[in-house]
């Protein structure tokens, strides 16, 4: 008996102590410098958009360094499911957030296309859809290709007046952090040319870089491991479209801005 009692004392001290029996974390912790996420900026036609509660369609362009490749046949296990991008997070949370908002989020993929390339099919883009924000990922190819940071930078800003011309607020986004390809090409300039063009334009910038590179740092996840866990995708992506509709919201909410 008196085993049995200091087995139980010991177990409870651990348990208290914060020990190996602590339940384990459900959700990725999606922290990140509160400058990292701020808007900055405001999104007034988004705003008035939801706030008219009319269908409110949000456009994401990815211009990546690679194609989607399709998935596998599945054979109905778990594991084979597709795994979640960071637009459909968007879309969840912001009609959990909007309920009569009518928000719909749009994907258009567009592998390997610079900047500049974007601007070639961004007016057809924005009168199709309609948005009321569009958010452009860009950088990676153009820093593979190692593209004039300053025509780059031009693109980008035509590309953002294209959209108010069309009356669609926008979010750039910019590359993302990986040790595994830092070693090739560099995208630190075209992020500093991203955030500058953003700021000259009068739109948010999320800085994807280096919020991923503060998640490296901090122990958030492990993006160098040689095996990475299972579910690391998707709790990226959940955790950057989370992030992404902070800002949002914190633009929506900047209605003394007004509209442009």
């Amino acid at each position: 008996m008196k085993r049995t009692t200091l087995g139980l004392r010991l177990a409870c001290m651990a348990f208290l102590a914060g020990g190996a029996a602590a339940p384990a974390r459900a959700e990725p912790v999606c922290a990140a410098p509160s400058e990292l996420t701020r808007a900055g900026f405001g999104l007034p036609r988004l705003a008035k958009s939801l706030d008219d509660k009319t269908p409110t369609t949000i456009l994401v362009i990815n211009s990546s360094a690679t194609s989607d490749k399709k998935p596998a046949k599945s054979t109905g296990a778990a594991k084979d499911a597709v795994p979640r991008r960071f637009p459909s997070y968007i879309e969840e949370i912001l009609r959990a957030r909007y309920p009569d908002g009518g928000v719909v989020v749009a994907t258009q993929n567009q592998p390997r296309a610079t900047a500049q390339a974007i601007l070639t099919v961004l007016p057809d883009l924005l009168r199709v859809n309609k948005p009321a924000l569009l958010i452009w990922q860009t950088g990676t190819y153009d820093a593979i290709l190692g593209v004039d940071t300053g025509a780059f930078g031009d693109a980008v800003g035509d590309g953002i007046r294209l959209a108010h011309e069309a009356k669609t607020d926008v979010i750039v986004v910019g590359p993302q952090y990986s040790p595994r390809t830092s070693f090739a090409f560099d995208v630190a300039p075209y992020t500093t040319a991203l955030r500058w063009t953003a700021r000259g334009n009068g739109v948010p910038f999320f800085d994807r870089y280096d919020i991923m590179l503060y998640w490296q740092d901090e122990g958030i996840f492990d993006l160098d491991a040689d095996r990475p866990s299972p579910t690391l995708f998707d709790e990226v992506h959940s955790c950057i479209g989370r992030l992404l509709v902070g800002m949002i919201a914190d633009g929506v909410d900047k209605r003394t801005l007004g509209s442009r």
